[in-house]
């Protein structure tokens, strides 16, 4: 079983399809002789039983029975995601989701902020732009791909993952990333966060404390405990105050791009 270094954090990860993570997760390789902090197993069997002891969790279920669930242990040391594979149409994409999710909750139990949204690397800052799914994220980033060619690079796609801590706020790359893989295996500092709308005015606004903590609320992995609940806001409270969070009304032009730059770095 190979170990990773994602996010700061050791894991050994055995899993089945190659569609999403080889050519991808390779870069996070870890080689360490420090024990892992969790391992995550993905099986497969054509009929899952309801787990009867231990813990477990559901994630899907159909009228004929379990689809997928994960048992797992005290502190999420070992986790197995079980995949009955004849009721997925695509068992390689079930794969990627499950253990993604499973990744993104220990991420928060590490004390790290997971935020649906799209980074990139612009001369070394980082820019996160935030929206539901469908509202063009991807596309904007691209832009700045476009416009400022080797000075952006991606770290996330999908999912980056935040850490805050003495030396200011920073932001992970990561494998789970979304469709096309586009990740950096990085940790660099945060410039700015901007909530997408699609739009045709490319008008930027600095959102008030109250407006932004509506936006990072909505866009982040919702918690599955009262503690995660209480240390995420506590991480939204030190975001608010240290990093500028802007709306921008974005049209499908170059143009948003330019109006976004300007509003961060004033040129």
């Amino acid at each position: 079983m190979n170990k990773y270094l994602i996010a700061g954090i050791k894991i050994a990860f055995e899993y089945t399809y190659d569609k999403y993570f080889k050519n991808n997760i390779e870069a996070y390789r870890y080689d360490g002789d420090e024990p892992v902090d969790h391992t995550i197993v993905v099986k497969y069997k054509e009929t899952l039983d309801m787990p009867q002891s231990g813990m477990y969790r559901i994630f899907s279920k159909s009228v004929s029975g379990l689809k997928s669930y994960m048992t797992y242990d005290e502190g999420y040391k070992n986790i197995e995601i079980w995949i009955d594979e004849d009721t997925f149409q695509d068992v390689a994409t079930a794969e990627y989701v499950y253990t993604g999710m499973v990744f993104l909750e220990l991420a928060q139990r590490h004390g790290l902020l997971p935020l649906h949204g799209s980074a990139i690397s612009y001369k070394g800052d980082v820019i996160l732009f935030s929206a539901p799914s469908g509202t063009g994220k991807s596309t904007h980033a691209r832009m700045w791909k476009q416009l400022f060619g080797d000075d952006v690079t991606w770290v996330n796609d999908d999912k980056p993952i935040l850490e805050i801590n003495e030396d200011g706020i920073f932001v992970y790359g990561a494998p789970f990333s979304g469709q096309y893989s586009s990740n950096t295996n990085k940790k660099l500092p945060l410039k700015a966060i901007v909530f997408l709308q699609q739009g045709i005015t490319d008008e930027v606004t600095k959102l008030d404390q109250k407006e932004a903590l509506k936006n990072l609320v909505t866009n982040t992995l919702r918690p599955t405990e009262e503690a995660l609940w209480d240390n995420m806001l506590k991480l939204f409270e030190v975001i608010l105050k240290q990093v500028p969070i802007y709306h921008l009304d974005a049209s499908l032009s170059l143009n948003a791009a330019r109006q976004i730059k300007k509003a961060i770095y004033g040129e």
